[in-house]
């Protein structure tokens, strides 16, 4: 039995499978560190996190998964790549009475923000062969390195 291929996706499609990647782990980091501010604790996680923790760790899971090609998409448009940093974040580091602001900052997030949009609009400038059209030489070789 041969193993199946996963389906190729354009740069635009994966542009938007990594959006909701990034989204979903913003959630998830948002929603966890919610419960966390909800008692009076010292730094560390607790049992009553478990939920959060496992929807965490999921998330970042998925995240980790796109980040090798969100890396070659940022360097093929020449664009920063603010997205490694996000899965470096410690949760709990600190206790709600010592510090109030989020692990992933305000500034790290309208980063991401600004490079999806960059892609966005980057990948949309190349377009992608139709359905049965061969791609340029061009094309073949930088899908070659993609």
């Amino acid at each position: 039995m041969t193993p199946q291929r996963a389906p190729i996706q354009t740069d635009v499609e994966f542009v938007a499978r990594l959006r909701v990647a990034v989204e979903q782990y913003l959630a998830a980091v948002d929603r966890w560190e919610a419960a966390y501010q909800k008692y009076y604790r010292l730094p560390g996680t607790s049992p009553d996190l478990e939920a959060e923790e496992r929807e965490y760790r999921e998330r970042r899971r998925e995240l980790e998964a796109v980040l090798p090609h969100a890396r070659r998409l940022c360097l093929k448009y020449d664009l920063p790549q603010p997205f490694a940093p996000l899965v470096y974040v410690t949760l709990g580091e600190y206790a709600p009475q010592q510090r109030m602001a989020s692990a992933i900052g305000r500034s790290e997030r309208n980063a991401v923000t600004r490079v999806l949009l960059e892609l966005e609009d980057a990948c949309r400038e190349f377009p992608t062969p139709r359905e049965g059209e061969r791609p340029s030489l061009v094309r073949r070789i930088v899908n070659y390195f993609l």
